[in-house]
């Protein structure tokens, strides 16, 4: 659980503090539906986390999904060694006592807690919901301490309206299978040194690409490349090797994956981080195959 505290947590908050008219949040991909106030405004989506934020920068709200979240542990880290990472310039604490929070098949706690984030203090409070056939979230309200009493009851809305909704897992499945089918998932790398003459060097690692054919068989290419960049751009160095295999999608706890079978399984999770698509927490692009028929 203090992993869990010290990767997580933190990096959200850290994040956080980073609008109008959002109203209703409801996510079937998140589990949650919640009354956001209209000062804040939606921010792009952070792989599992969405963040709202106010135009001046007053307040600021989280929503980070987290698969059979223990309330209950959440809790009993926080109290008894809060947080504190020096990196990001985040520690947490508790302010209060916590209160429990109403919301239909599962449990929330609503937690006040009191902070510095890059060496601003935060007042705020840390909303942990689990329940409903495992599903979990938490939910983060800050602001400065000079602005909370102008937003405790515009948090306390908020919170109040958080309810859980049904993960739409097979709308999640439709959406990744129709984006991946006839796709070159080509991994994201650019690796430049510089040789002993002065020339740039680019490529040593190894690469892979998954080719994802439309009748679910996979192909696959993996190889290290090396290269000088001169005016023929010569290669040297170059071993290729291809695989063939099976691919298909799955919703597990709540997120997607890709199931590759080419020898061995594997499961890679599904993410955008923005813009970015992200296989297994590496940066990958998505593009037409030129190796399926």
């Amino acid at each position: 659980m203090r992993k869990f505290m010290t990767s997580t947590l933190g990096t959200i908050l850290a994040l956080a503090g980073i609008a109008a008219n959002a109203a209703n949040f409801t996510s079937t991909s998140f589990g949650i539906s919640i009354d956001v106030d209209d000062a804040l405004s939606k921010q792009p989506q952070l792989r599992d986390i969405q963040y709202f934020k106010s135009e001046d920068k007053s307040g600021s709200l989280m929503i980070k999904q987290i698969h059979d979240l223990s309330v209950v542990e959440f809790l009993q880290e926080l109290r008894d060694v809060g947080y504190r990472n020096m990196r990001d310039g985040v520690t947490l604490g508790l302010s209060g006592e916590p209160i429990e929070a109403v919301i239909e098949s599962g449990r929330g706690l609503l937690i006040p807690v009191r902070g510095m984030i890059r060496g601003t203090q935060i007042r705020g409070v840390v909303g942990a919901y689990s329940g409903h056939q495992g599903q979990g979230f938490l939910v983060i309200g800050t602001t400065q301490p000079q602005y909370w009493t102008a937003w405790e009851p515009r948090m306390k809305s908020m919170f109040e309206s958080v309810r859980f909704v049904e993960i739409d897992r097979g709308a999640m499945f439709k959406e990744w299978d129709d984006r991946l089918k006839g796709k070159k998932l080509e991994h994201k790398q650019a690796k430049v040194t510089r040789s002993t003459t002065g020339v740039p060097f680019y490529g040593g690692a190894v690469h892979k690409d998954y080719h994802l054919c439309s009748d679910g068989t996979l192909r696959r290419k993996s190889g290290s490349v090396g290269q000088v960049a001169g005016q023929n751009m010569m290669v040297y160095g170059q071993r290729m090797n291809q695989s063939q295999g099976t691919w298909h999608v799955i919703v597990s706890e709540g997120a997607p994956y890709l199931i590759v079978r080419d020898g061995r399984e594997q499961k890679l999770k599904l993410e955008f981080e923005g813009d970015n698509f992200l296989l297994n927490g590496k940066p990958y692009t998505i593009s037409a195959t030129e190796l399926c028929k």
